[in-house]
């Protein structure tokens, strides 16, 4: 362990211990061993109870030695403040992080309740270099974190998002048509606990129509569906509720967390793209979110670069003039030919077509039929909304496509500078159609394609020269 003498001597100082915890609690797992062991193979004999107590002792001195390794990794990394951030760390190769103040282009703070009660936080500084994960991540006491802080700026505008729409959002983000219909167990075990006070006609009738036909080999499992998009609503409403957004100068300030905060800074200069999202759950609310790419935001996993959680149109458009007024969008563009409707309608229609044998095969295999050919219905409705707002369009200053990718329906808004590259695609049918496809790709932390798809040609050769300023 380097003594702290030498660390002041080089300016240095230790991060909170609670490195130490976040970095061996992946270790915590091989004290779970003996209790997995003692559960699945009961020790029956004396030799056996002597075997099972050597083997935790085991377990658990090597989780001892991996925490062992964390405090020592927690010894040799160090930080200093002096006109940025520099970072030190590695226990045996020193490896140096510098990040002058002018090139962080977001900073995230991270608050948990353990943090809260360690007095610490977790803070992440990014620049505009691809990479997967955070330049630098320090974990600070509260007092050393808040110096990392920007100074406050004049607020031009500000978000705040209601808690009926992001718990619509929650639903249809936790994947609300195997929700819905995963529910089915639950709601049977909720008319039990009623069937006192209701007829029993009633019940059966009930238990008949949500239960769906279910065997018994297969409740468990719906249950556990149940279990799984009830955590997954719980975490996004947790996180999305209480959101607030401020406009801050030249950066977004990103307020968002229930019971783990995360205060983000972002500068507006990097924005890259603007996506409007929205499933067929919110859709039936009229509801939108609206999140961004920035260079240097959103590596971590689980981070979403969100601005607006859920909001109606007329919100949502009074929210991003109040948060990017300056941002550039596109209004109008070419939409798909009605000749190009195959183009969308037949890969679920296809995928629906599947689910018939089953029906034929009777008992279980017809209740999979009926969820195959449920969600292949879904599939097709979106990809038929998809149909009829597709578009591309180019501006003088931003280029816009509509499109459904999976679930949802996208609508993207991309400076023109920071369009990389626009590929027009055309297969011999397209060709005797007189039609094409359009993938663009963008400068961000996550690169995706935007794709739409049935487009008519000549209008697209003209945009697509337009775009590249001929």
């Amino acid at each position: 362990m380097i003594p702290s003498s030498s660390f002041r001597a080089r300016g240095l100082r230790r991060q909170s211990p609670a490195y130490v915890f976040y970095d061996a609690r992946k270790w915590v797992l091989f004290l779970l061993a003996p209790l997995l062991r003692s559960v699945l193979a009961p020790p029956s004999s004396p030799q056996e109870w002597v075997l099972a107590a050597l083997s935790s002792l085991r377990d658990a001195g090597l989780a001892g030695l991996l925490t062992a390794w964390s405090v020592w990794r927690w010894s040799r990394c160090g930080y200093r403040f002096q006109k940025g951030v520099s970072v030190i760390q590695g226990p045996f190769i020193h490896r140096l992080i510098r990040i002058p103040d002018q090139a962080a282009a977001s900073l995230e703070m991270v608050c948990s309740p353990l943090m809260w009660l360690l007095r610490c936080r977790k803070v992440q500084i990014n620049t505009a270099g691809l990479r997967r994960r955070a330049d630098a991540t320090l974990y600070l006491q509260t007092e050393e974190a808040r110096r990392l802080l920007p100074r406050p700026g004049k607020q031009t505008g500000r978000f705040s998002a209601r808690p009926w729409p992001v718990a619509i959002m929650a639903a249809s983000s936790s994947n609300a048509a195997l929700g819905l219909l995963s529910l089915a167990p639950a709601l049977k075990q909720v008319s039990r606990l009623l069937g006192r006070e209701l007829p029993s006609e009633v019940i059966t009738l009930a238990g008949r129509v949500v239960h769906l036909g279910l065997p018994p080999l297969l409740e468990s499992a719906a249950n556990l569906l149940v279990v799984g998009w009830c955590f997954a609503f719980l975490r996004h409403f947790f996180r999305y509720t209480g959101f607030r957004a401020f406009r801050e100068g030249s950066r977004l300030h990103l307020v968002s967390g229930l019971l783990t905060r995360r205060d983000s800074f972002i500068d507006c200069r990097r924005i890259t793209g603007l996506q409007l999202r929205q499933t067929l759950f919110m859709k039936l609310f009229r509801l939108y979110t609206a999140s961004i790419t920035a260079a240097g935001y959103g590596r971590e996993r689980g981070a979403r670069p969100v601005v607006i959680p859920a909001a109606r149109a007329k919100s949502l458009c009074a929210g991003l003039d109040a948060l990017m007024s300056d941002y550039p969008v596109c209004s109008g563009g070419v939409r798909p030919a009605p000749r190009s409707l195959r183009r969308y309608i037949v890969p679920p229609l296809i995928f629906m077509s599947g689910s018939l044998p089953l029906f034929f095969l009777g008992t279980v295999w017809t209740v999979a039929g009926v969820l195959w050919l449920a969600g292949g219905l879904w599939w097709l409705l979106i990809r038929w909304l998809g149909f009829r707002r597709a578009a591309f369009g180019v501006s003088r200053d931003a280029v816009m496509l509509r499109y459904p990718r999976g679930l949802a329906l996208y609508e993207v808004h991309i400076p023109r500078e920071a369009a990389d590259c626009l590929i027009v695609t055309r297969s011999p049918w397209q060709r005797r159609s007189g039609t094409c496809q359009v993938e663009l790709l963008s400068f961000g932390e996550q690169r995706r394609r935007h794709r739409v798809r049935g487009l008519p040609y000549e209008p697209v050769a003209f945009l697509r020269d337009r775009l590249a300023g001929k």
